[in-house]
């Protein structure tokens, strides 16, 4: 297995020439096929062979460990690694020869190259069976043992005791003393192409649209405002880096506080503060006024104090923790409309639940409901007052709701184009550029398909096309669900690198129309902070490509770690553990269907956030039966069954 594990994960499904003289020269065809077979996967072997070598001996003795450990799998995770293994072999295929021209075509292109995509889909599933089973181990076998602390020993030392009694506190030092140096270096902040754009509608020089969310353009509008007034704009853009760092830092120290309760250990909070401030792709965001991050750090706070709620409900109404469930979600709500995407299906699931428990006085859920209700009151409030006080052109743009389809029918068009009745090209032009297609189409991001959209299309024109894309979706399914993989593949491989690195430089690149409002608003960076920035940048993406670093920052780990939570959940029936995860998997399920997947890395960080909440709550689940009476913190009797 380890033999078969580590030829799969180092090939690639790139097709080679090779010297045919001695191929011609055979007459037997089985013969001829293995001969081409075995030069084929030497030439698909592209890495040094003691790197392979190396390779080989670690996955045999991880292998070897795994069988002494005697931990199994359940069903649900095979089914879940098949899954990943398609995603990685669809990935190095859509690689080839670039992003732009991959397909799944290369994959089966004859006898061979199924071959190798067997070997390769067979090398990932057991890759990931492999890491399914260590997690298992992990969650069953290890236990956190913290030392005694030195004020137990007879030692002066006060500041252990301190971070006993005072996580919240201890937690939020922790995480702002960490991220100050990226604060400084990067001053006065990072201005991206987003919020540049939201600065000059802020101005009155761009029509004020409500697509990026008027609660996040008045932010950052009036701290530059603020700062102009005061002689230096660029003040503005260090004030919201400020409000950042600060939301930020209470959003992920409130977060730490709950995995203290939930799980009496000090450890494991300070190492999630200590985590969340050192991990490239959470610090580099915290100087760019970007609306998710913040968004990301809210939405967590929620996901961890519903958790709260079903783990310790005492704990829960004892600190009033309803008020930061309803604060936090708020917050996000105002900063991302898919905050409420993800919640109100998951209200509309269990309002019924909780009336049923009530009317059998099993349980009364009215305060959770509440903290999660009023804030899509209190949120559509503050947004049309906001709206109404800006005079905020509030119309959603009709091609946002076709991401998926438009970029369906780019591919198929670009695909098959010689296929497609007049008519039916027709249809198409009337909703989106036809003629176009072919070039404008981006697998990996839906923008430049999208903004082809015609504004004058009739609700009549796209019920049309939405007829000529089922049509075309049973004469080449395949191609629908192709373009779909290209789009989302960077979430659920763990090969992606992150893209959205940033500073004031190189930001600033853009188009010369948007580039002059730098200077015309007299947005300015030191150039001794521009040049650590730009070294700060190039530290980030160099431990990209470091082992083991390089995949606590990759944000795609964070999501498959997820799922292999769920997996073990929905075996393991950890019906608490579900209904916190839904949340979350709803979100996961409106970015799927958005615009961009690779290299954005700021609209995944919910998930990096999120994802060692729910580690400690499968952790709990398989350790309970364990725990000693008097160290339990579960509630029964708030369990949600």
């Amino acid at each position: 297995m380890a033999f078969i594990m580590s030829i799969g994960l180092v090939m690639t499904p790139k097709i080679h020439s090779f010297d045919v003289s001695s191929y011609e020269r055979m007459s037997n065809h089985f013969l001829k096929f293995t001969f081409h077979l075995f030069y084929e996967i030497m030439l698909s072997i592209e890495m040094n062979r003691l790197i392979v070598t190396g390779l080989f001996i670690f996955l045999f003795i991880w292998l070897t460990f795994l069988a002494k450990s005697k931990i199994k799998i359940n069903w649900i995770q095979y089914v879940l690694s098949a899954i990943l293994a398609i995603f990685a072999v669809s990935a190095s295929a859509f690689y080839v020869p670039d992003l732009q021209k991959g397909t799944w075509d290369i994959l089966f292109e004859g006898g061979v190259q199924t071959v190798k995509t067997v070997i390769m889909f067979t090398g990932w599933l057991l890759f990931y069976n492999c890491l399914q089973r260590t997690l298992m181990y992990m969650l069953t076998i290890f236990r956190f043992k913290e030392k005694e602390s030195r004020i137990e020993k007879g030692h002066r030392f006060k500041l252990p005791e301190f971070m006993k009694k005072h996580v919240f506190i201890s937690a939020l030092l922790i995480y702002i003393i960490l991220l100050i140096p990226i604060v400084l270096i990067d001053f006065p902040g990072t201005v991206s192409y987003d919020t540049l754009i939201q600065l000059i509608q802020f101005n009155g020089d761009m029509a004020l649209r409500n697509d990026h969310p008027i609660f996040s353009t008045a932010l950052f509008g009036n701290a530059v405002k603020l700062a102009t007034k005061m002689g230096n704009p660029s003040l503005g853009v260090f004030f919201h880096a400020l409000y950042q760092m600060v939301g930020s830092a209470v959003c992920v120290a409130y977060t730490a506080w709950v995995i203290n309760k939930l799980t009496t250990k000090i450890a494991p909070s300070y190492i999630y503060a200590s985590f969340a401030a050192l991990v490239p792709i959470l610090n580099n965001l915290i100087t760019v006024p970007v609306k998710d991050t913040m968004f990301s750090h809210s939405f967590a706070v929620v996901i961890a104090t519903v958790c709260l709620y079903m783990y310790d409900r005492e704990v829960y109404f004892a600190k009033k923790a309803y008020l930061m469930t309803a604060f936090a979600l708020t917050f996000a709500i105002l900063l991302r409309k898919n905050a409420i995407y993800a919640l109100v299906p998951v209200l509309i699931i269990f309002i019924p639940y909780a009336l049923i428990k009530l009317i059998q006085k099993k349980g009364n859920h009215v305060v959770l409901i509440a903290a999660v209700m009023m804030p899509l009151l209190f949120s559509a409030v503050i947004e049309n007052a906001l709206i109404s006080y800006y005079d905020v052109e509030n119309t959603v743009l009709e091609r946002e709701k076709y991401s998926v389809p438009f970029q369906q029918t780019a591919r198929y068009v670009k695909k098959y184009k010689d296929e497609i009745p007049k008519e039916e090209a027709e249809i198409i032009d009337k909703v989106i550029d036809y003629d176009k297609l072919p070039k404008l189409y981006l697998p990996t991001r839906s923008d430049p398909v999208k903004e082809s959209f015609r504004e004058k299309a009739t609700d009549e024109d796209i019920k049309a096309y939405l007829g000529v894309w089922a049509k075309q979706l049973k004469t080449h399914p395949v191609v629908y669900f192709e373009a779909t993989m290209h789009q989302i593949f960077p979430l659920f491989t763990m090969t992606n690198h992150n893209g959205y690195y940033a500073s004031l430089e190189s930001t600033s690149k853009i188009t010369p129309w948007t580039n002059s409002h730098f200077d015309i608003y007299n947005l300015k960076q030191p150039q001794i902070n521009t040049d650590l920035s730009l070294v700060k940048m190039s530290f980030a993406k160099m431990i990209d490509n470091l082992p083991v670093l390089g995949l606590f920052n990759n944000y795609s780990v964070y999501i498959i770690l997820m799922l292999m939570l769920l997996a073990i959940a929905l075996y393991k029936k950890m019906t608490k553990v579900l209904w916190a995860m839904l949340p979350t998997l709803l979100l996961l399920g409106t970015l799927i269907v958005g615009p961009l997947m690779l290299a954005y890395h700021r609209y995944y960080i919910p998930f990096v956030l999120i994802a060692p909440i729910y580690l400690t709550l499968v952790y709990l689940e398989l350790n309970k039966k364990k725990v000693k009476p008097e160290e339990d913190t579960l509630v029964n009797d708030s369990e949600i069954e």
